[in-house]
C-alpha cells in the first residue's frame, strides 16, 4: 500500500490510497463520521479502473491527528475482535 498526501494543511487532509482496496479508506471514514470535530469526511474513487481512493477530511481541529486517533481505534477494535474469536 502506498499513500500520497495530496493536502495536509492542518484542518484539511486529502490522502490517496494507491494499490489498495477502497475499504481501507472507508473503514477510516466510518470511524471519523461520528466525531464531533470532523466537519466533512468522504471517500472518492475517481475511476473504477484505477486503484486509487482519496480520503478527504475537513475538521475544526488538526485533521491528521484525528485520522491517527481513528487508526488507533481501529487497531483496538481488531485486537478485541481477534481476542473474541473461538480458539481451536
Amino acid at each position: 500500500m502506498k499513500l500520497n498526501f495530496v493536502e495536509d494543511s492542518g484542518k484539511s487532509l486529502i490522502v490517496e490510497f494507491i494499490d489498495v482496496d477502497r475499504s481501507v479508506a472507508e473503514l477510516i471514514k466510518s470511524k471519523l463520521i461520528d466525531n464531533k470535530d470532523v466537519e466533512f469526511v468522504g471517500v472518492v474513487r475517481e475511476h473504477p479502473d484505477i486503484d486509487i481512493s482519496k480520503l478527504i477530511v475537513k475538521s475544526n481541529k488538526n485533521a491528521k491527528t484525528l485520522v491517527e486517533k481513528a487508526l488507533g481505534d481501529i487497531q483496538d477494535d481488531m485486537k478485541e475482535l481477534a481476542a473474541n474469536l473461538p480458539k481451536k
